[in-house]
């Protein structure tokens, strides 16, 4: 069709030459019948944009990573004339999988497609049609056109949950007292186990009197408990793509978000609070609470599947609330670069701990912190459990 349409453009200002140079009237009318025609394409073309209908829905909007899903698309011609011969092109949640169809519609007719929709990478993934190309029978007039110009147009989204799987043992520098260990216990005015006791202050039980002691000092002493309390754990996430680009990024990023979500799920079933956080959101998972439950697992999810990946590390010192009793931190990067290492190294005496967790190859900063490597694209709650 290509050199058709070549040799169809050529002889317009053959025929133009031609009727200036010979003055006959049969050049002019060959002219005018290619421009007519051309204007004919060019409507045809515009009505077939304009008054196309189609439907595109997802079976299911929220998928965990590997899982699948499908896309129904409808494409209708409503009116009582032909439509011009149309290749759509289709996004995929992975780009190794988007995809073209060619069709054309005759009148009152419509096309029916169905394709699975694969979710190897965890995030918020636009599908369904993108780019249109319009072409006629001759392949005169072809016109590309792409429909997320239009102000009205919206893909359905596809969200891709990580993986979240609690793992069952970890290496000795990591599953330290430091790290999960046992709780640790505060003195309180209320328990099972008698830590100590305190002076007695106006309006404590009496109930609570410590007697011996009490007959010991020669005053009222009351009793104090242990009361256990869940340790904290804060787990940073390094969302800077570091010049990783297509599907290499794509996969460093899920691996990095499915380590985050493990850790974050293996710390809460032991009835240990955590938070969350990134290097580019300051807010976390809950900015109106600090500490994470194992009732916010799914939210957790969600956060970290909608979490972007920038092209650059923010700059200042790390997202962190030393303030509220985190007592260890673990960095979970695809590349710890100097500037990262010299912000780990500020925050470290604020943990008791700090554990860094490192996804693939090339790291370029060498630090002499506790250190898991994982590869990217691994099964992370298995790779984690083998680490002994």
């Amino acid at each position: 069709m290509k050199a058709l349409r070549v040799i169809f453009y050529l002889l317009m200002p053959v025929f133009l030459f031609a009727g200036l140079y010979t003055g006959l009237r049969i050049w002019y009318f060959f002219l005018i019948a290619q421009l007519i025609l051309v204007l004919f394409l060019f409507a045809l073309n515009q009505w077939t944009l304009r008054t196309f209908a189609y439907t595109q829905t997802l079976e299911n909007d929220t998928v965990e990573k590997g899982q699948e899903t499908a896309l129904h698309l409808s494409i209708r011609n409503e009116k009582p004339f032909p439509l011009s011969m149309m290749r759509v092109d289709v996004e995929m949640a992975a780009p190794s999988e988007n995809t073209q169809i060619s069709f054309s519609l005759l009148p009152f007719a419509g096309q029916e497609f169905d394709f699975r929709v694969s979710a190897p990478y965890r995030g918020v993934y636009p599908i369904g049609i993108t780019a249109m190309r319009i072409t006629d029978v001759l392949g005169l007039l072809p016109q590309s056109f792409d429909m997320r110009k239009l102000s009205y147009y919206r893909q359905p989204q596809l969200t891709v949950y990580p993986r979240a799987e609690a793992f069952s043992s970890l290496r000795g520098d990591v599953a330290d007292e430091k790290l999960f260990g046992e709780r640790y216990l505060l003195t309180s005015e209320s328990g099972s186990s008698i830590a100590g006791a305190r002076a007695y202050r106006p309006g404590d039980p009496l109930k609570q009197i410590h007697w011996k002691k009490s007959a010991q000092r020669g005053e009222l002493y009351v009793k104090q408990y242990e009361q256990p309390v869940r340790e904290n754990l804060t787990v940073l996430i390094d969302n800077c793509a570091h010049g990783a680009e297509g599907e290499d990024a794509l996969a460093r990023a899920d691996t990095v978000c499915e380590a985050a979500a493990c850790i974050t799920l293996h710390c809460l079933r032991r009835n240990r609070s955590a938070v969350l956080r990134a290097l580019g959101d300051t807010k976390g998972v809950r900015p109106e609470a600090e500490a994470l439950t194992e009732g916010d697992v799914g939210d957790v999810r969600r956060w970290l599947a909608q979490l972007p990946f920038g092209d650059e590390a923010p700059e200042g010192p790390l997202p962190l609330e030393t303030g509220y009793g985190a007592s260890s931190l673990i960095v979970v990067t695809h590349r710890c670069t100097e500037s990262l290492a010299e912000k780990i190294a500020e925050a470290e005496p604020y943990f008791s701990a700090v554990t860094l967790v490192l996804v693939g190859e090339g790291h370029g900063e060498k630090t002499d912190l506790p250190s898991l490597r994982l590869e990217v694209g691994c099964d992370v709650a298995s790779a984690l459990a083998a680490l002994e």
